[in-house]
């Protein structure tokens, strides 16, 4: 997928290296590797007779020596250097065996264009072969590429490329490693060279630095750089590409459209109304300072099962910008942190057919007081708690959190998977604290697995050089218990009317639709005057958490004709696209679906969901069969619409604020 390294190196053992690349170093550079000691007096002697007879000069040094050189000194050709590299040669020969020395010394040497080692050196020049799979005539041009990685690459120059491997088979002939006939089979053989650089052609994305920053923390600078860790992820590649096409395409949509031609945006009523957008800064980048200010996003997908990273977006293009907003934004999550106030509520013994007043509430700050307002800028009077999440009313969750005590709500949430630091205040029920879509992703798989919650890993194995095992995380963890199972199960419940009736009914999903038959829950959010837009949604066997907004918070999504975006209409089709990605052409499977709550442990009753209560026939449509814990559903009928006892009551909301409004002290109802 990636790799970082300082060098271009893949350490690897003599047997697994061809025997055709250790015969053809012992021939053409050390013909008595296995009978000196470091030095060979030999060669000293060949090279000066050579030096005398051509007035050029000849290097004597032996496979330990070039080894001690490339290990421990400076390149220059100083006597005091070749002194010292004679002591250090002899040094190493009595410190290791004849072999090891040469295993050292193939992973060690440079052959040019980034290679370092004969195994980078055999995939780069011979487009990710091995090692062991280079053939003669392979070998031996690699054999002689070390005297002059640049003068032989054969890119730049083929012809005294082919020249010096054959003469790297003449010399392999005449040693007696291989036979005339050998030598001229592969002398007339092309280079068939065909580069290839992964470190240079693989794309760094935001999920590899992700990966990169954990490693460097957890392992150090050196091991991750410099002693070939192999690293196996969690990622899915073609769900990342889903994902990425969802977020770019549907912001795409969004932004204002750039005509290069004027340089100007064009007008229109349905696009944002900040000039900017990717196409915009994509023509512009290299002649403009700073970060790019188009619209931004994020996607984090994980299987609630395993708590693996099966895909990650960390903003619209890497290159632009490497800030990962999937895990380094802080930011509000708005109504979608509801659920976790809703959580609380349900393990303390409300059921989603209990009553909460939507009506005006005065928190008093000190100094100061705080008025929560609904989106719609109204209040609803009674509500069940399905609706209240449904429809993301404010009030109502103001006090319901008030009711359940904020405390017990943070503690819950950080239960459930978020990490940031949640501040215990009020508005924490409208998710005034600052999260990052993994974590938020991560705090709802208890919703998706009856209550078992489990951390994000994006790492399935890590190895070292050598195929130690140095982390394994195939196996994946039981998960830890935040919910109990039917308090679990009847948060599902209310998380699925958030898309069956409520503010994410936009994702158009339905049983046996084009998302083969699985049923699917989720919340969306949207923070003051549209700084950011949120949805986090989860099938039984994924969960995705998606953020859009600018990076700059001032901005706010506003479309030209001044209409805001929330999470329900710039967020959710990015979530919707993604799940449509990923479930197209997949077989309806009838077994996929959310846990069912222990036996015995729910029951259901019709009600009014204006009073809670058993509902009459003149109810009408304020009648619905609801869920409650085992033994809460109510007892008694519906006293608001029952006519004959002359009770009935034609408003049942208060003004926008009374003096009820004013004076309110407690610190719930329900």
């Amino acid at each position: 997928m990636a790799t970082a390294c300082v060098e271009n190196r893949y350490p690897v053992t003599l047997e697994e290296v061809s025997p055709w690349v250790i015969n053809g170093f012992i021939a053409t550079e050390d013909r008595t590797f296995y009978e000196h000691n470091g030095i060979s007096l030999r060669g000293i002697a060949r090279a000066a007779l050579h030096d005398l007879r051509t007035g050029e000069r000849h290097g004597a040094s032996t496979i330990t020596q070039q080894l001690a050189k490339g290990l421990f000194l400076v390149p220059d050709q100083t006597i005091q250097r070749k002194i010292q590299e004679a002591f250090i040669a002899m040094e190493i020969e009595r410190q290791f065996e004849k072999n090891e020395i040469l295993e050292m010394y193939l992973n060690q040497i440079y052959f040019g264009a980034g290679a370092h080692g004969i195994e980078a050196a055999a995939r780069t020049y011979f487009n990710g072969s091995s090692a062991a799979e280079l053939s003669l005539a392979q070998a031996a041009m690699l054999v002689r590429m070390v005297k002059n990685p640049s003068g032989f690459n054969p890119q730049n120059n083929y012809e005294r490329c082919l020249i010096q491997r054959n003469v790297a088979l003449q010399v392999m002939a005449s040693e007696g490693y291989i036979t005339p006939v050998q030598a001229d089979e592969a002398m007339n053989t092309p280079l068939a060279v065909e580069i290839h650089r992964p470190e240079i052609e693989q794309e760094w994305t935001y999920f590899s630095e992700y990966i990169r920053k954990y490693l460097v923390n957890r392992y150090g600078w050196s091991a991750v750089y410099e002693q070939g860790l192999r690293v196996y992820t969690t990622l899915d590649p073609d769900m990342q590409i889903v994902a990425e096409n969802a977020l770019n395409s549907i912001l795409a949509e969004k932004e204002p459209v750039w005509d290069p031609e004027t340089g100007e945006f064009l007008s229109d009523s349905e696009r944002l109304r900040h000039e900017s957008s990717y196409a915009h800064w994509q023509a512009l980048r290299d002649t403009v300072s700073g970060v790019p200010d188009y619209l931004q996003g994020a996607l984090v997908a994980l299987d609630p099962a395993t708590g693996y990273v099966k895909a990650m977006v960390g903003g619209r293009d890497f290159q632009d910008s490497e800030f990962n907003r999937a895990v380094q934004a802080r930011r509000q999550p708005g109504s979608s942190f509801k659920p976790f106030v809703f959580a609380e509520a349900i393990e303390q013994g409300w059921s989603p057919g209990s009553t909460i007043l939507d009506q005006p509430v005065v928190v008093q700050m000190f100094p100061g007081s705080w008025r929560p307002r609904n989106y719609d800028h109204t209040f609803h009077g009674m509500v069940t708690l399905r609706t209240a999440l449904a429809r993301s009313f404010n009030v109502s969750a103001v006090r319901l959190g008030m009711a359940v005590g904020v405390e017990a709500v943070a503690a819950r949430a950080m239960a459930m998977g978020l990490t940031s630091r949640i501040p215990i205040v009020h508005s924490l029920s409208l998710g005034s604290c600052m999260v990052n879509p993994l974590e938020m992703a991560q705090a709802y798989i208890p919703f998706a697995t009856g209550g078992l919650a489990r951390d994000a890993v994006a790492i399935l194995r890590v190895e070292d050089r050598y195929g130690n095992v140095l982390e394994d995380n195939q196996t994946p963890s039981a998960g830890r218990r935040v919910l109990s199972e039917t308090g679990a199960y009847l948060m599902n419940s209310l998380l699925q009317s958030v898309i069956r009736e409520g503010t994410a009914t936009g994702a158009r999903w339905y049983w046996g639709g084009p998302y083969s038959g699985r049923r699917a829950g989720g919340k969306t959010g949207t923070t003051s005057d549209y700084a950011d837009a949120w949805f986090v949604g989860f099938t039984p066997d994924l969960v995705a958490s998606v953020w859009v907004g600018y990076d700059n918070h001032v901005v706010r999504m506003r479309l030209q004709n001044g209409r805001g975006q929330s999470g329900s209409s710039i967020a959710l089709p990015v979530w919707n696209s993604f799940m449509r990605g990923v479930f197209e052409g997949v077989p309806a499977d009838s077994t996929v679906s959310f846990p069912a709550p222990p036996p015995n442990s729910v029951e259901t009753a019709i009600i009014c969901t204006i009073t809670g209560k058993l509902a009459l026939e003149t109810c009408g449509e304020n009648t619905r069969q609801e869920e409650f814990w085992e033994g809460t559903a109510p007892q008694d009928y519906c006293t608001l619409h029952d006519y004959s006892a002359g009770t009935f009551l034609p408003d049942t909301t208060l003004p926008d604020f009374t003096e009820f409004d004013m004076n309110y002290t407690n610190h719930g109802e329900n």
